[in-house]
């Protein structure tokens, strides 16, 4: 028993004697005044008599006196129980309501950061995309030529790489500069652990701290979740890094599923509600976060690595982000051995899973190859143009370019085009939003995909609230922008 509780058993007990302590004096004396004596004649012999011959009969020969005594101790007990009861609930409804407060501050101070950084970072990332393009697209292409020898299908193939991994950091800036907004499937965490298990990342990874041991415990029967692969797996990669990064050599990193079911509120890193979950965590052996460092570990660019070796300071807003995205909860502590981060995304029930679950093969080229159909690159850089047109034509795809929407609406007045690859920011001009909206004025119907270096914004949603169908983030790949648009065309 904790000493808090102990004081409260010590005031209920000394409560109820004094309150039995006065019940059986009171009843003593009531007893003897209207019972046994007349009153009248203890009058006239002075109060000293009267003390005298009450104390000499009080004790507790008597079944009212004994009565009068447990049901005084009963009443005080019982009042002082509820007092105290009232008194606890009270402190308890307290320190959670400044819990609450604090943790509102807390998530409002770092929204306040990442909108901050975003602003800051969001027109960055936008040029840097277009410029990756180059570096992303071209050797995608020259990939494809068979006549490509050995010794320069491996230099394209490194210069592919490092510019997919330059795209995934500004892509992370994306993340920071404008949030997550994913399109969800049904998905099975276990399966996303495996994959994630075997990807050339993890492969990366594990060269980087080859002494580091891997362990991975997934609950059978794992309730599935409704949620975005790319983003989870990202998640996961750089809370699997982290850790990795923060132990020790023979250290151990620990990845874990679990079903949860919560009955009462959770007070995580952020409170966490009563319901059923399907959990991601990753613990490690290293020495856990300091006091000092947990309120600020979601901030941007906030890191404890070692600068040249790895992260951006990044990596944990991507995981919160991605988080927010999912309408999910994540906990942060200190375990016996070191950090631990769980993730609570919401079950989906096994009827709405089993409903819901699709197994599909990986897409091959025949899958998103085009049969001549005309397409229009709408877009104001000269090499976003080249690589498009360039990428559709080996796709098999008639293909012609403007620079602006105006240019757009002059070519659209003579020509057809089955569908319009429409860049968002465009320069000196109609952006593709007032570009697409003049569109449809002559071109009712007209079939539309969204390319742009910046993510989801207004600009985009409203213009697929008009009509046009998938958003693809700059640098695209072959199969990315050919499947978007194989999907646009054929209406599915």
């Amino acid at each position: 028993m904790s000493a808090g509780k102990k004081l409260e058993a010590g005031c209920i007990l000394f409560v109820s004697l004094l309150f039995g302590m006065a019940f059986w004096l009171m009843s003593g004396v009531f007893e003897y005044l209207f019972f046994n004596h007349n009153l009248s004649f203890l009058l006239l012999e002075g109060p000293e008599t009267l003390w005298e011959s009450i104390f000499s009969k009080i004790p507790p020969q008597s079944l009212f006196v004994r009565i009068s005594f447990i049901l005084a101790c009963l009443s005080g007990g019982v009042l002082t129980a509820v007092f105290v009861y009232q008194k606890r609930n009270s402190d308890e409804a307290l320190m959670k309501a400044m819990q609450e407060q604090a943790d509102l501050k807390r998530q409002a101070a770092l929204s306040r950061k990442i909108e901050f950084m975003g602003l800051l970072v969001g027109g960055v990332a936008h040029d840097l995309n277009n410029i990756l393009s180059g570096v992303v697209s071209y050797p995608e292409m020259l990939l494809k030529d068979p006549a490509l020898n050995g010794s320069h299908r491996q230099l394209v193939a490194a210069t592919l790489a490092s510019g997919q991994r330059a795209a995934a950091v500004v892509s992370d800036l994306l993340t920071v500069a404008r949030g997550v907004n994913s399109s969800k499937t049904n998905l099975d965490l276990n399966a996303l652990v495996r994959e994630f298990l075997a990807s050339p990342e993890f492969g990366e990874l594990r060269k980087a701290h080859p002494s580091v041991a891997m362990e991975t415990d997934l609950e059978d029967n794992l309730a599935r979740i409704n949620g975005s692969a790319l983003h989870i797996l990202k998640s996961l990669m750089n809370l699997v890094a982290n850790a990795a990064e923060a132990v020790a050599a023979d250290g151990v990193v620990h990845i874990r599923t679990a079903n949860e079911q919560l009955v009462k509120p959770w007070a995580g890193y952020t409170e966490i509600p009563p319901g059923t979950y399907a959990t991601l965590s990753v613990s490690d052996t290293g020495g856990g976060i300091s006091e000092a460092d947990m309120d600020k570990i979601f901030e941007p660019f906030y890191t404890r690595k070692m600068m040249g070796r790895s992260g951006t300071g990044l990596g944990l807003v991507v995981v919160w982000n991605m988080v927010q995205d999912h309408e999910g909860y994540i906990d942060v502590g200190n375990g016996p051995e070191g950090a631990d981060f769980r993730i609570y995304f919401d079950a989906v029930p096994a009827q709405a899973a089993r409903s819901r679950q699709r197994q599909s093969a990986p897409p091959q080229l025949a899958d998103y190859r085009g049969n001549g159909e005309k397409i229009l690159v709408i877009d104001d850089e000269e090499t976003q143009r080249d690589i498009a047109c360039r990428m559709l034509d080996l796709l098999g795809y008639q293909t012609a370019a403007v620079g602006s929407g105006e240019e757009a609406l002059d070519y659209l007045k003579s020509n057809p085009a089955d569908l319009l690859v429409l860049d968002m920011f465009m320069k000196g001009g109609m952006n593709g939003a007032e570009t697409y909206e003049q569109i449809l004025d002559i071109k009712p119907g007209q079939k539309a995909v969204i390319a742009s270096g910046f993510a989801v914004d207004r600009a985009v949603r409203r213009t697929q609230a008009a009509g046009a169908g998938a958003f693809l983030i700059k640098p695209y790949s072959m199969e990315t922008i050919g499947l978007a648009i194989r999907k646009e065309l054929s209406g599915n």
